[in-house]
């Protein structure tokens, strides 16, 4: 039992020791990882937060309004009720 906890305890130390040692080896490409990795997620972070304060619509959304007024301008008014109730 105990040779195999010093066994895990190795392997982890081994782990945590691999990266620090490939630093070492390439520091530019490592460097270049880690700013890639936080550039991402702060990008994938402001996304989030600009998308739950502000919705933009989307160009579907505004093709779609589009067209809706553009036929709801040339219909009849009792056309008219119905298509608005179908839009809500």
């Amino acid at each position: 039992m105990v040779a195999q906890h010093e066994t895990n305890r190795y392997g982890m130390q081994e782990a945590l020791e691999q990266p620090m040692e490939m630093a070492r080896e390439y520091p530019v490409s490592s460097m270049l990882v880690v700013f890639g990795v936080g550039l991402g997620v702060g990008v994938l972070l402001s996304q989030v937060a600009c998308s739950a304060m502000h919705h933009e619509p989307t160009f579907s959304e505004r093709l779609s309004q589009q067209v809706y007024d553009a036929v709801n301008q040339v219909v009849p008014d009792s056309l008219r009720a119905q298509l608005n109730r179908v839009r809500g």
